[in-house]
């Protein structure tokens, strides 16, 4: 599958690796690899790498489109010429068509060496409208056709980001992992946003930071309370990736955000994704509080928006949680679905038995509206065609009714009916406390955010 993926579909830049491995010293492999794709970043992110046992390697793709800004080339022009100084050139190897260039270089300061891809040069630019995703996927195929050439001694592709703080532990605690019969397609490892101590730190950037990670670690704790096979954390700089399994999946989309998202929701139907737990063995990333514009949404777009808010504690909103409660009626009527024989469902089927009255007789009708906003039927249509069993039909509905489409039946709910909340309404709110009894991840966040509230 991986020898498929590279021939057919890798990046072009994974064509000059072939003399890379004929120059390299057989002796000179590498124990572990990470990819960082690099837009208008500074140098600050070249600091030691973490501890492994053999030497590592950065794949690293400074990249720009064609319509970047001159300040933009400036930067990435001061980032290559920086790694091209502080490190020994060892290798080069130079495309005209497709434009791209290759270069090794040596750490002589710690045990790595960083493969720089240039793509942010004249000639060699993405065209517009690509951006992380394609960088991301330039790195990772590279990544994954040296392990497939066993010049890299694992099988994890680590994928991070410039505006990360990785613990010594990083490599180390992926290693750990029992990948028996290679069911984990992705890894993800703890994580905490960094700057709400530090006294130099913008009090509005802080604050807007503390809010969006709590908003990303209320809803994976929401997808828990409802069972969801999806409940996940998806950020590109948290992520290490199976080799194989990526292959099967065909690698990163080329988008210009939510690449990770995207390849997360693919890899989830072809294996497992395993969130590492934060612990002496396994310290959590630090991922840096600031404003960006690098991609049209992520941290960096959460903290340019809610910086613009008068009164970002009053003015953010979050998912009411009913939404979850009726994501978890939906996704426990399965069985019932497939008892019936039909994809034409009624609201009965989400309180079998009961007679409900009031708001739960309400909210089970607008569950089934917006489910039929999404053309559930044609999901369930396709999955009782596929299947001859409860487990095969709950599989495919679950294929169908992925990551993206979850997401989507959040917004339609919230759209139709359940308006999103402010803070104070959501910790008042009890099916919100339900959540937080379940999910210590969630409570520990929330505790350190109020904490943090006071200082601020």
């Amino acid at each position: 599958m991986l020898d498929q993926y590279l021939h057919r579909y890798a990046e072009a830049e994974t064509e000059a690796l072939q003399g890379l491995l004929t120059w390299l010293p057989v002796q000179q492999r590498w124990e572990n690899v990470m990819v960082i794709p690099a837009c208008n970043e500074t140098s600050g992110f070249l600091r030691a790498p973490p501890t492994c046992t053999g030497r590592s390697l950065m794949v690293l793709v400074i990249n720009e489109s064609v319509s970047a800004s001159p300040v933009v080339s400036a930067n990435n022009r001061l980032l290559a010429e920086s790694v091209q100084t502080r490190f020994e050139q060892r290798w080069r190897f130079s495309s005209q068509i497709p434009a791209y260039e290759l270069t090794l270089l040596c750490d002589a300061h710690s045990r790595r060496d960083v493969l720089l891809v240039d793509r942010f040069s004249d000639g060699r630019k993405f065209p517009v409208k690509s951006g992380v995703g394609l960088a991301r996927k330039i790195g990772a195929d590279l990544a994954a056709w040296l392990i497939h050439r066993k010049a890299i001694g694992t099988d994890w592709i680590h994928c991070t980001d410039a505006d990360v703080r990785l613990p010594e532990t990083y490599f180390n605690a992926s290693q750990q992992v029992k990948n028996t019969g290679s069911k984990v397609a992705a890894l993800i490892y703890p994580f905490h946003h960094g700057n709400a101590q530090d006294p130099g730190a913008e009090p509005e950037v802080v604050l807007a930071t503390l809010l969006y990670e709590f908003s990303l670690r209320y809803y994976v704790a929401g997808l828990k309370s409802a069972r969801s096979p999806y409940a996940f954390h998806t950020i590109g700089s948290t992520m290490a990736v199976s080799a194989s399994h990526y292959a099967k999946v065909r690698g990163f989309p080329k988008r210009e955000a939510g690449e990770d998202f995207y390849l997360l929701n693919k890899l989830a139907k072809v294996g497992a994704i395993e969130e590492l737990t934060e612990s002496a063995s396994c310290r959590a990333i630090e991922i840096e509080a600031r404003r960006s514009d690098r991609v049209p949404f992520g941290t960096g777009a959460a903290v340019n928006r809610l910086t613009a808010l008068t009164d970002p504690l009053s003015d953010f909103r979050f998912y009411d949680p009913m939404v979850f409660e009726l994501l978890r009626l939906w996704l426990q009527s399965l069985p019932l679905i497939w008892q019936s024989g039909t994809s034409h469902i009624n609201a009965d089927i989400f309180h079998p038995g009961v007679d409900v009255e009031g708001k739960r007789r309400k909210n089970r009708h607008v569950l089934l509206a917006c489910l039929n906003k999404i053309e559930v039927e044609k999901g369930l249509e396709h999955a009782f065609r596929q299947s001859r069993n409860l487990e095969q039909f709950t599989r495919q509905t679950h294929t169908w009714f992925d990551a993206f489409r979850t997401l989507k039946l959040i917004h339609t709910l919230r759209d139709c009916h359940f308006t999103s909340i402010r803070y104070a309404s959501l910790e008042a709110n009890q099916n919100f406390r339900q959540i937080l009894s379940q999910d210590a991840d969630l409570l520990t966040c929330l505790e350190a955010f109020r904490l943090k509230l006071i200082r601020i």
